[in-house]
């Protein structure tokens, strides 16, 4: 006899081009946040993949193996996703931040969370009955995602993701078994929404994820100029500036506004992850017995703690970030223009921040002092690390939450 499950879900998505950032809700109220490297590689036959007996049920999120057949697609094969690709010692395909492609066109955007969502499910399905079924048929009630303001502002991008998004049905087989589970992914058009990156991330900023529609006041607003989300939502014009990997988003709103005539502002093609790029081309050119290093591998060992980690920081990585910023600040000045510099505060955040040093911070704050001389000092908010990586699924939590209050 078949064992068929059925599923409802709510699923909020952050597609970040070094991590998935995926929010999942079901019909019981359960839910999950699971963070996943935005990456996978083919199965080569060589690995070592665990299965039934060998494997940990609790660690499959870290074991996905897979394979997709969907009309978003143009190849199915077996595909090694996040921290097994990572393991496997194959070839991984991630964003390819150099090239400027962008997320919205690209295989990653559909594989990762069409992965994700299908463990989620079948977790779901281990915790309640602790029994692997054969199929498992999904319907999403909603699916939130977002995209970099340049993608977002253009609609043929953002149409062209949700057309992929909604095209029929999704198949994902699990293959960490000795049969395959079957999970089947449908979505509908009327409940797929795309919110631009940034914009997203204010949102998180003010509310509460986890207890919408209350204003945000949690550890966040520890070494914060304001007390909790209500007195930020008070404050006036912000501009937000969101250091990703593979773009930065600048853009100015007024609580959750963009402010009239301005709209959802502009993406620059730079962020931490090329800068990352660039600086590993430069190493590969000084040190050819290197080998190239991938932007991931680059900074992990621009992270050390040794002599090779400074020197990288020092003569490679920091001058790209040099560049960065100075991009950054051609933006900020021109956005401030528009605004005629009635700025209350300037937030910093996305995972990039991490990489800045206290002299990129100074520069930053010596510029905005310049471009606000009637203020004593321009008011800048630096989100602190541990927050700046799920902003942006905060805020898409937020729309979420928003949206089953009403049903």
């Amino acid at each position: 006899m078949k064992n068929t499950k059925n599923l409802v879900m709510a699923v909020a998505n952050d597609s970040g081009n070094g991590f998935s950032k995926t929010y999942t809700q079901f019909e019981d109220g359960t839910n999950s946040t699971t963070v996943t490297p935005s990456l996978y590689a083919n199965v080569s036959g060589k690995e070592t993949i665990p299965e039934l007996g060998r494997i940990d049920l609790g660690e499959l999120d870290n074991n996905m193996d897979v394979m997709i057949k969907s009309p978003a697609l143009k190849t199915a094969s077996e595909l090694l996703v996040g921290k097994a690709a990572v393991n496997s010692g194959n070839a991984v395909t991630a964003y390819n931040v150099e090239a400027n492609t962008g997320k919205a066109e690209t295989d990653i955007t559909i594989i990762i969370p069409l992965v994700k969502i299908a463990y989620a499910a079948l977790n779901h399905v281990l915790d309640q009955e602790k029994n692997i079924p054969n199929t498992i048929n999904v319907q999403l009630a909603y699916y939130l995602t977002c995209l970099p303001i340049s993608e977002f502002n253009n609609k043929k991008k953002r149409d062209a993701l949700r057309k992929k998004l909604i095209k029929g049905k999704h198949i994902v087989l699990i293959k960490n078994f000795s049969r395959d589970v079957k999970i089947t992914i449908s979505l509908d058009a009327d409940n797929t929404y795309i919110y631009p990156e940034g914009i997203a991330a204010q949102i998180g900023l003010i509310y509460s994820a986890n207890n919408f529609p209350n204003y945000r006041n949690d550890d966040v607003y520890t070494n914060a100029p304001y007390k909790n989300g209500q007195d930020y939502y008070n404050s006036g014009n912000t501009l937000l500036i969101d250091i990703g990997d593979g773009t930065t988003d600048v853009s100015i709103i007024n609580a959750t506004r963009p402010l009239k005539g301005i709209g959802v502002n502009i993406s620059l093609n730079q962020g931490v992850g090329t800068a990352a790029a660039a600086a590993s081309d430069q190493l590969q050119i000084d040190y050819p017995q290197l080998g190239h290093y991938t932007r991931s591998v680059f900074l992990e060992h621009a992270a050390m703690k040794n002599q090779e980690g400074k020197t990288l920081r020092e003569k490679y990585l920091t001058p790209q970030i040099n560049l960065l910023i100075r991009a950054i600040e051609t933006e900020v000045e021109k956005e401030f223009r528009k605004a005629n510099n009635d700025i209350s505060t300037v937030v910093v955040l996305g995972g990039g921040v991490n990489l800045l040093t206290s002299q990129n911070k100074k520069a930053v704050q010596s510029l905005l002092d310049s471009l606000n001389p009637l203020a004593d000092h321009q008011r800048i908010w630096w989100i602190d690390s541990e927050y700046n990586q799920l902003l942006n699924l905060d805020g898409l939590r937020v729309f979420l939450a928003q949206k089953l209050n009403k049903k």
